[in-house]
């Protein structure tokens, strides 16, 4: 497991530090919250840091949520986002919390502000579903949302908390919420990639055939799970990048992370032929950014240069979008991030530019783009995360 998938398997629990350098990371989420900036000139912080302005064409239409990831429209277009909440500083659980498989109970911090889920009705009102389930990736089937919530107690050398490494299903209609799988076990208890052990669900999207499919970003798998049922099993180890390219790290990217480069799986979807997608993280390094995996379960390179990619989605345009999380996180003040669009040919193109912290993403039936925004930064008084709107993006052909 890389650095940065180190500091995103705790965001996913918790929602605190998504980066590479310690030092950037740290310097970031110590910051007060502020959420980007609406105005033409972005408003420096009294520390001299600075939001970038919101990119032109940019709807906010969700605000005050508590680091957002995961998002997904509904057919009545209501918007559902997935927050991953706050960490640190919780109190460990008691006797009285849910033991784990083993019949053990938990070890280690809970987070401040626990994962939720909030929608936005089509009237554009704004409201939380349930403070039950919440995580990184959301999907909606029938009259239920699932959302994946990762996690890593067991990469710190905890227990599992519980609610760690789960798929949930949310009833759209009463709230309820059931849970339909805990994956982390499987990680612990088989290593499925032989490297070391860290299950963090990150992502999960739905397949025609009925099935979810789970991308474990910190396990390099990926799960189907059974959304009646809960009956799950491992579909595919995700290759390393050193193997399936057969590149030579460089002697810096070796300094960084010794031995295979990790793909670390942040993003999957499943198209109406049942062709499966893996958005990787990349972390800056040369290699693929997309993979796809062949009914003949073996896996060839997609596009590659999307850097810090977080989130993949299909627009209603039939191509893939992308996305980026920061575009560097070198300087004192990591860069913004940005959306691109992978065209028929394979060139990748941005489509909205100028974005902090950009997370999940999603897209109505007419083709209008959304995009989390401040996703890492939310203090436990002040949730400072946005959904914003951009019409026009993938309009169906």
């Amino acid at each position: 497991m890389s650095t940065l998938d180190r500091t995103l398997s705790r965001r996913t629990l918790s929602a605190v530090g998504a980066s590479l350098t310690a030092g950037a990371a740290l310097a970031v989420v110590a910051r007060p919250a502020f959420a980007q900036d609406a105005t033409p000139e972005s408003s420096p912080a009294e520390d001299g840091g600075g939001m970038p302005p919101l990119p032109a064409g940019a709807i906010p239409v969700a605000q005050g949520l508590w680091n957002p990831n995961g998002l997904a429209v509904a057919e009545d277009g209501t918007l559902y986002i997935a927050e991953a909440g706050v960490a640190g500083g919780g109190e460990p659980p008691t006797a009285a919390a849910t033991p784990l498989p083993d019949g053990s109970l938990p070890t280690g911090p809970l987070p401040l502000v626990a994962p939720q889920v909030s929608k936005v009705a089509p009237d554009g009102t704004q409201s939380v579903v349930t403070t039950e389930a919440g995580g990184t990736g959301i999907t909606i089937v029938g009259g239920e949302a699932f959302v994946v919530n990762g996690g890593t107690s067991v990469a710190s050398g905890f227990a599992q908390v519980p609610g760690e490494n789960t798929v949930r299903a949310i009833d759209l209609a009463t709230g309820t919420v059931r849970q339909v799988a805990e994956l982390g076990t499987y990680e612990i208890e088989n290593n499925p990639d032989g490297q070391d052990v860290n299950p963090n669900l990150y992502a999960l999207a739905a397949s025609p055939d009925g099935l979810l499919y789970v991308a474990d970003a910190g396990g390099n798998t990926i799960y189907s799970v059974d959304p009646a049922s809960g009956e799950s099993s491992l579909f595919a180890v995700v290759p390393n990048l050193t193997d399936l390219t057969g590149a030579t790290p460089t002697a810096e990217e070796e300094a960084m992370q010794p031995g295979p480069r990790q793909p670390v799986p942040t993003g999957i979807v499943v198209d109406d032929a049942s062709t499966i997608t893996v958005g990787l993280l990349g972390e800056g390094w040369a290699g693929p950014s997309i993979l796809n995996f062949a009914p003949d379960a073996t896996w060839t390179e997609g596009v590659s240069g999307i850097a810090y990619n977080v989130a993949i989605a299909l627009g209603p345009d039939g191509l893939l979008y992308a996305s980026q999380l920061t575009a560097d996180f070198s300087g004192e003040m990591p860069a913004p991030g940005n959306v691109f669009r992978i065209t028929a040919d394979g060139a990748v193109e941005p489509v909205v530019e100028g974005l902090f912290f950009p997370h999940g993403i999603a897209f109505d039936a007419a083709g209008a783009l959304y995009v989390t925004t401040n996703s890492i930064i939310s203090a436990p008084d002040a949730p400072a995360g946005m959904v914003l709107k951009f019409e026009g993006i993938a309009t169906p052909a």
